[in-house]
């Protein structure tokens, strides 16, 4: 039987600290994609986000009439009538060894992918929680969107952050908790925790992430 591979799969708000965390397991020798997101005046340090997942999340999304910024129920993405050819087919073509997905999207379809993503991998769930309020205040100011629109959007991720991590079942084993302030305050615990899982040493690229992560782009 051919071994599943080792997958990381970043669940995430927007504007939560995942990019940084992204471009960490990258560093760290975790495959985020061939074709990346290209980075933005709002994350010049780029998204690590594999631009054919994206691409499939907002289709899976208008599919229920929904988007990444008017969130649909987990009951409406579980009753979404998603073609699983095109699931297959990315990840016929995107599944290495060691890899990741990073989209905040993940938070909305993931109902979706997680039977086909089980068949090819052992999934490793990197959780990143950063004060709610932040996120809305970073996104409020990125959008331009009022304050009281950005919760309304992020509500939906907050809650669903929430039960996958809390309320699902995914074994403490198979979870890796990134706090956001404590990344950028000290990266150690968290690049040893993945080097563990990755099966890197302890400290391997250490210095690497340190030189990356950059306190100056944390945007409230």
């Amino acid at each position: 039987m051919k071994e599943k591979s080792k997958l990381f799969l970043v669940l995430c708000l927007h504007r939560s600290g995942s990019s940084a965390t992204a471009g960490i397991m990258q560093l760290l020798g975790i495959h985020m994609g061939d074709k990346l997101i290209p980075a933005t005046i709002h994350n010049p340090k780029g998204h690590y986000e594999n631009a054919d997942y994206v691409s499939l999340n907002q289709e899976i999304l208008r599919t229920v009439n929904s988007s990444w910024n008017k969130p649909p129920s987990r009951e409406k993405i579980e009753g979404a009538n998603f073609p699983i050819a095109k699931i297959r087919a990315f990840l016929a073509k995107h599944v290495k060894p060691i890899w990741g997905l990073k989209d905040p999207r993940t938070l909305l379809t993931f109902e979706i992918w997680k039977p086909y993503l089980e068949e090819v991998a052992d999934i490793t769930y990197v959780f990143v929680h950063r004060p709610f309020e932040a996120s809305v205040r970073s996104l409020a100011h990125r959008d331009r969107y009022g304050i009281g629109i950005a919760n309304q959007i992020l509500t939906p991720y907050l809650k669903n952050l929430y039960h996958y991590r809390h309320t699902y079942g995914i074994l403490p084993e198979n979870i890796i908790d990134v706090y956001y302030p404590d990344l950028l305050n000290d990266p150690k615990p968290i690049v040893m925790m993945f080097n563990e899982k990755i099966g890197n040493p302890p400290d391997h690229q250490l210095n690497k992430v340190n030189e990356f992560l950059d306190n100056k782009l944390k945007n409230f």
